[in-house]
C-alpha cells in the first residue's frame, strides 16, 4: 500500500509520531515524508492540536530521580568517550530544562488516559495493529483507553477506558453539549476490513458503564478506532449507523 494513498495509514502513523510510540527507522521515515509532503505535515499539525490541549488537565508526575540519575551517567560517560569536554550548561544542556520538558510530556501522553482519574491506581502492514503506550504499572492497570473528538474541531469530547480483563467499559462525557435531544448516540467499534459493531447508547449522564460483550482483552483488542454516530431514539434500526458520524478515535493499549 503506498503511503501516500493511504488517509487511514497517514493518521495512524501521525498519531503514533505524536504520542511518540513511532520510533526507530520508522519514525526518521515519517519525518522525511513529512519534510516532503506539506498534507502530512498538515496531519501532524492536527494531532497535534487535538493532544496537546488535553495537557493542561492533567499534572504532571516526575519521573523517579534514578532516571536522571541514568541520563547524567550516559552524558558524563558519551563526553568521556568522544573526548569533549565538560562545558558551561545553557538552557539545552540544562538538566532542569529537559525534567521541565519531559514534565510537560508525560502530561500529554497522561492526557489521553482520563481513566487514570477515573479507576484506581510493530511491524507495519497495510492495517497497522492498536497503538500501545507503555507505562509504569503504578499509574493504572492495563487497559484500553480511547479519546472521542470532534474532527471538526478536534476537540476532546468523550473518553473512554476499560481493564485488560473486564467487560466493563467506562464512559466519561467531556462536554455536555454533545447530548442532542430526540436523538441517541450510538458508540461504534470498527474492526478492519469488517462492518461497525454497536457496543450501545452513550447515556445522558456525564458518566456510565457500558458492558461489553466479552473482556477487553477480546472485545477491543483488534479494534483500531471507535466512533460515535448519530441514530433515532432508541439507536440504529438496522444494527449499522445510520446517521452521520460526529467523533472518532483511536483506540490505544495502555499497558
Amino acid at each position: 500500500m503506498k503511503f501516500r494513498d493511504s488517509p487511514e495509514l497517514q493518521q495512524r502513523l501521525a498519531g503514533e509520531y505524536v504520542l511518540g510510540t513511532l520510533r526507530g527507522a520508522a519514525r526518521a521515515r515519517f519525518q522525511g515524508w513529512m519534510r516532503a509532503d506539506a498534507s502530512v505535515r498538515r496531519v501532524v499539525d492536527e494531532w497535534q492540536g487535538r493532544l496537546a490541549p488535553m495537557a493542561e488537565a492533567v499534572a504532571p508526575v516526575a519521573p523517579p530521580r534514578r532516571v536522571w540519575e541514568a541520563i547524567e551517567s550516559r552524558i558524563a560517560a558519551s563526553r568521556i568517550a568522544t573526548g569533549v569536554a565538560p562545558v558551561r550548561a545553557g538552557l539545552w544542556e540544562s538538566l532542569a530544562f529537559w525534567r521541565n520538558l519531559a514534565l510537560l510530556a508525560s502530561g500529554a501522553a497522561a492526557a489521553l488516559l482520563g481513566a487514570v482519574m477515573l479507576s484506581a491506581p510493530a511491524p507495519q502492514q497495510p492495517a497497522p495493529p492498536p497503538q500501545i503506550v507503555r507505562v509504569p504499572a503504578d499509574v493504572m492497570p492495563p487497559s484500553y483507553v480511547v479519546v472521542l473528538s470532534d474532527p471538526k474541531t478536534q476537540k476532546p469530547v468523550m473518553m473512554l477506558s476499560a481493564m485488560r480483563k473486564s467487560d466493563q467499559l467506562l464512559v466519561k462525557r467531556l462536554d455536555d453539549s454533545i447530548v442532542v435531544p430526540d436523538k441517541s448516540l450510538e458508540l461504534w467499534a470498527l474492526p478492519t476490513g469488517q462492518p461497525p459493531k454497536s457496543l450501545g447508547l452513550v447515556a445522558m449522564e456525564d458518566k456510565q458503564m457500558l458492558k461489553l460483550s466479552a473482556a477487553a482483552d477480546q472485545s477491543l483488542g483488534a479494534i483500531p478506532a471507535l466512533a460515535v454516530s448519530l441514530e433515532p431514539k432508541g439507536g440504529s434500526p438496522t444494527g449499522s449507523p445510520t446517521g452521520p458520524v460526529l467523533y472518532s478515535g483511536p483506540c490505544i493499549m495502555y499497558w
